[in-house]
């Protein structure tokens, strides 16, 4: 049996595609369960409950040589615990292609808003059918990745995609139906601060540079705004717990589409300074319209660091030329 497992602190569209492939492979007479590595959050717990799925189970790791498909990430550092004891088979993904493996294997990347896009796709490329209930769950996933459409990783593909996919789903109104997801997310009353940090938490190597990059998208950002101390103290223990080099928190107003970044230290918020052209407010990063990790963070990161590493090579360089010709 194939296990298909989506990123750590697994979101909607994580989950919702897990799900939904789990389906189709169904449907093909392949054997495959969906599992996540972590606890679902309040969005994904609101979509399931309404649509009657039941969470799929959590796993940390798998027996050796288990066959796994991977959805929505294909980095290692993002994957299950013993991830180099495992045989991917399969990958899935709209993010950057950022792995290695030793075999050749079944790989679908693609620039869409969401991983449940492109199990939709392949829902009607095998000509197999879409329930009600998977329509309407990857009609989440896409909801939630695309923050309904006002994320600039928004394709017109997914539009037509949600469209195409209510025709079965039938529901009733969407843009009603986003705002219900959005504040089921923004409901984080119950967790501890570093929860709310972890909860959309991905680490990336950026030339060697071991990020930390954590996202609250919420309807209400008084709730992550009022626990400014909090955070940065529990940035500071993230960045020392996980040994890498920064860690970064971003509140997300979905509606306002406006970016509250948090840091671990001087130097790191300098550095977001020097890269986003933030304003500073109260201890806090301002930007209007970064609202997508994916999108508009990451890249900026990587194009710095490489920047800085091309930089030191060529001074490095300089160093033993110059000392050569003396």
């Amino acid at each position: 049996m194939k296990s298909i497992i989506g990123h750590r602190n697994p979101d909607t569209d994580t989950v919702c595609s897990a799900i939904a492939y789990q389906d189709l492979l169904k449907a093909k007479n392949v054997k495959a369960k969906a599992f996540t590595l972590g606890e679902i959050n309040n969005e994904t717990k609101f979509v399931l409950n309404k649509f009657k799925f039941k969470s799929p189970g959590i796993i940390k790791n798998l027996p050796q040589s288990s066959e796994i498909i991977l959805v929505d990430h294909n980095e290692e550092d993002q994957s299950i615990e013993n991830f180099n004891d495992l045989n991917v088979v399969e990958i899935i993904d709209h993010h950057k292609a950022n792995i290695q493996t030793d075999k050749p294997i079944r790989i679908h990347i693609e620039p869409l808003g969401s991983s449940c896009s492109i199990i939709a796709k392949k829902f009607i490329a095998n000509n197999i059918k879409i329930s009600k209930k998977i329509a309407s769950i990857l009609i989440a996933g896409i909801i939630s990745d695309t923050l309904y459409f006002r994320s600039p990783t928004t394709t017109e593909k997914d539009k037509d995609l949600t469209e195409k996919l209510n025709k079965i789903a039938k529901i009733e109104d969407l843009e009603i139906f986003s705002m219900e997801m959005f504040d089921a997310k923004s409901d984080v009353k119950d967790l501890t601060t570093e929860e709310i940090v972890r909860l959309d938490y991905k680490k990336f190597n950026f030339s060697g540079h071991k990020i930390g990059i954590g996202v609250m998208e919420t309807t209400n950002k008084k709730f992550g705004l009022e626990r400014k101390e909090e955070i940065l103290k529990i940035l500071k223990k993230i960045k020392k717990d996980d040994r890498i080099e920064a860690v970064y928190f971003s509140v997300i107003d979905i509606l306002k589409e406006e970016n509250y970044t948090f840091f671990s230290g001087d130097r790191e918020k300098q550095q977001f300074i020097e890269i986003f052209g933030s304003k500073e407010q109260d201890s806090i990063l301002y930007n209007k319209g970064l609202v997508s990790r994916k999108k508009e963070v990451v890249p900026r990161f990587e194009i710095y660091f490489k920047e800085i590493d091309s930089k030191n090579n060529f001074v490095r360089d300089y160093k033993i030329s110059d000392k050569k010709n003396v």
